[in-house]
């Protein structure tokens, strides 16, 4: 088939070129074909000229865009500082005068009748500072009694003059006085007198000359200006370019004002009709606010310059990178003409190559399968390993030679609660309870000093209170360096508290044999001696001395009590409980201590609540356990002190609490964990360490809960907890 052919044609068998309408070659006789390179090359450079060019035009209009929003934020910032910087500047100006008001109103000035003696100090005052016009003084009226520079009128009905008049300090902002017949800006503040009775109001006027003098105009152009303007619109400043105080407004007339907001950035027609770009903030101060502007044509004359630079740039570059992509485009398609006849030679040679590359990937696929089934043997023992290590009881952790967690197991996450760990973080860090010295040292000298160690016990601080840990420390070595260490962690707090557990109960197992041995040899002789008092007192005729017999007896009633205590302590039997008056066996008990001689030097205090009322108790128990603690007291306090015992009902909650409070030397915080212990005692050769032992063992039977708070030379509380009915037990605790 004929093809329409273009203005060349090559051959292909001898390459020899034909002009167009050449069906045949000229030199061999073949067909002939299109010259497809010509058309490649046009395509070629157009698409070349289109993918550089068009970037360019992009980039040049981004470049605009970009620079000339840089710099109309440049000129809003500045006109923002401009007005930041000066409303700061005033707002200290008028807080400066407004202290120099207040100090001038606090000098002596308690009578009106008495302002003459201070007129020569106010004058001189107005006169040395410039910031003030004048300093005058009304009385409550509104007249004007004093001035510095003699004016006279009625202040009656000014709103500064009425906000002084009810005791606060007042700025009137600038307005057009008509005392003064001119623009002022009037500050105004209470006159007290001796007895803080306001007499009248000083007031004084801002020199605003000095005042406009503080504006600072930036220049940040030849059109830029800074003035004030009032809610309305109207100027309170004079602006450089012409704008009027209180005649003008600062915007273009016939448009609404557009300061409104508490500050903005914005662009509108000034009072000239010029289109500017203003920033605004409100100062209260002056009840208006600070506007600077510039005129917009000023603001982006440099943008216009530079878009004009910057299209001359693009416009050379773009010339050169037409000429460079018409020369690119031939140099390509010479290239891909030399390509073509290459990648045939190479097409014929891979065809021939063929077989060879189908042997290749047949050898490749079995190779791939073998490591697929060797990746599946590495990853089912790596999970059956992970699976061994988490189900070891230790917590493991591993870490490398920067101390830095590697891996770990589940059962390490009770030292952090329960949270993950972080793999590559510091093992300090995750877990700063193992951060001790005794830790830290022997888990670097796995890889400075290459020993293994094994700590059997070490106390370190938990979520609510200390855990005990063991801790072993194990290399891993590789090429005879150690490339990280594995620790296995165990919690023993449980175990080292059985162990104390059992250590106590061997000590309480021994006291009760020596409890009851002492008690058998007690009793015999106290039965002797509690009959031959029973048989005095039948006996005995004359009032007092059986009195005396009677109080022996009840004392030695009291000592079988307390053997029989012992004995419970020992053997511990059931209480018997009763319906009790707590209030009566207090009574009880302290009108008896308090005829003893270890409680003469005692001041006993009674606090009994009348809404106590009645519990289900043992009455021997209860009233052995107050006399411990009684005589406990009065052994703290060998010199005299108070002794003040106390109940109440506990709202809410069927209890009642009894409180023992002394004034005596204190307990240690290291003894008074111990205090419950049998046969501890602070007293050395004087008591037996079984009173409190026994008061526990009775509180306890009573489902009850004592606890003690003391420091050293303040004194001692216990506080006792007994249930109305017995129906629930409740642990004692010590609370330091």
């Amino acid at each position: 088939m004929l093809e329409k052919l273009t203005d060349i044609v090559i051959c292909d068998a001898c390459e020899t070129k034909n002009e167009k309408g050449t069906i045949h070659c000229k030199s061999c006789g073949k067909e002939l074909r299109r010259d497809f390179y010509k058309g490649l090359w046009l395509k070629n450079s157009i698409i070349t000229i289109s993918l550089f060019f068009v970037p360019f035009v992009i980039l040049y209009y981004i470049t605009n865009f970009e620079i000339g929003n840089h710099f109309e934020n440049q000129v809003k910032h500045g006109l923002e500082y401009s007005v930041d910087i000066n409303t700061r500047m005033l707002k200290s100006f008028l807080a400066e005068r407004h202290a120099d008001l207040l100090s001038i109103s606090k000098v002596a000035i308690f009578d009106l009748a008495r302002i003459e003696t201070q007129a020569s100090f106010l004058r001189r005052y107005v006169v040395e500072k410039s910031w003030f016009d004048f300093v005058a003084i009304a009385d409550r009226k509104g007249s004007i009694i004093f001035s510095t520079n003699n004016i006279k009128g009625d202040l009656s009905g000014k709103e500064y003059f009425e906000k002084s008049l009810t005791g606060s300090f007042n700025n009137s902002g600038i307005f057009h006085s008509e005392i003064l017949d001119t623009t002022a800006m009037i500050i105004s503040a209470p006159l007290f007198n001796a007895n803080d009775r306001i007499i009248g109001v000083i007031f004084a006027s801002i020199s605003l000359k000095t005042l406009y003098d503080l504006i600072l105009d930036l220049r940040i152009g030849e059109t830029s200006e800074i003035f004030m303007v009032d809610d309305q619109g109207i100027f309170l400043s004079p602006s450089r370019l012409g704008g009027k105080v209180l005649k003008e407004y600062g915007h273009y007339h016939g448009e609404p004002n557009p300061h409104t907001e508490e500050r903005g950035i914005l662009v509108h027609k000034d009072y000239r009709g010029e289109k500017v770009i203003c920033a605004y903030k409100k100062f209260d101060d002056i009840g208006g606010y600070f506007v600077s502007e510039i005129d917009v044509h000023e603001a982006i004359a440099p943008v216009l310059r530079l878009k004009n630079i910057m299209f001359i740039i693009f416009a050379i570059f773009g010339c050169f990178l037409i000429l460079s992509s018409i020369i690119f485009s031939r140099q390509v398609t010479n290239a891909l003409k030399t390509m073509t006849r290459n990648l045939k030679l190479a097409f014929d040679d891979i065809s021939q190559k063929k077989d060879t590359i189908k042997t290749i990937n047949v050898e490749l696929r079995e190779r791939l399968h073998d490591c697929e089934s060797l990746s599946q043997q590495l990853r089912t023992s790596e999970e059956y390993i992970k699976t061994i290590i988490d189900s070891i009881s230790s917590g493991l952790i591993a870490i490398d030679s920067k101390l830095h967690v590697t891996y770990y197991n589940e059962n390490i996450k009770f030292l952090k609660h329960g949270d993950d760990i972080k793999i590559n973080s510091d093992i300090f860090k995750e877990l700063p309870m193992l951060d001790q010295t005794g830790i830290r040292s022997y888990v670097e000298q796995l890889f400075e000093k290459k020993q293994n160690f094994y700590i059997d016990k070490i106390q370190v601080s938990g979520e609510s209170k200390p855990i005990i840990l063991s801790i072993a420390g194990f290399q891993i070595p590789q090429n005879d360096s150690i490339t990280g260490a594995t620790l296995l962690i165990n919690d023993i707090t449980k175990q080292e508290y059985l162990n104390e557990q059992m250590a106590d109960y061997e000590k309480l197992s021994a006291l009760s044999q020596l409890a009851l041995g002492a008690a058998h040899e007690i009793n015999n002789p106290l039965l002797g001696i509690t009959s031959y008092v029973e048989l005095l007192i039948e006996e005995e005729t004359d009032v007092e001395r059986k009195t005396r017999a009677k109080e022996v007896l009840e004392s030695a009633y009291r000592i079988s009590e307390t053997v029989r205590g012992l004995l419970n302590f020992a053997r511990p039997n059931p209480p018997k409980f009763s319906k009790i008056s707590a209030n009566k066996i207090i009574s009880e008990t302290l009108s008896f201590l308090m005829h003893q001689p270890l409680f003469k030097k005692t001041k006993i205090i009674e606090a009994l609540s009348e809404s106590v009322p009645q519990i289900t108790a043992d009455i021997n128990q209860i009233r052995q356990v107050l006399i411990n603690i009684c005589i406990n007291a009065a052994q703290a306090m060998p010199d005299g002190g108070r002794l003040t015992v106390s109940t109440k009902k506990i709202k809410s909650k069927e209890l009642i609490e009894i409180r023992v409070l002394d004034t005596g030397k204190g307990i240690t915080k290291n003894d008074i964990k111990k205090v419950f212990d049998p046969f501890f005692t602070t007293k050395r050769g004087e008591g037996t360490g079984l009173g409190l032992s026994i008061s526990y063992s009775y509180i306890k039977n009573h489902n009850g809960e004592i606890t003690i708070h003391s420091k050293p030379g303040k004194g001692t509380e216990i506080v006792i907890i007994l249930p109305i009915r017995q129906k629930k037990y409740t642990n004692a605790e010590i609370i330091e």
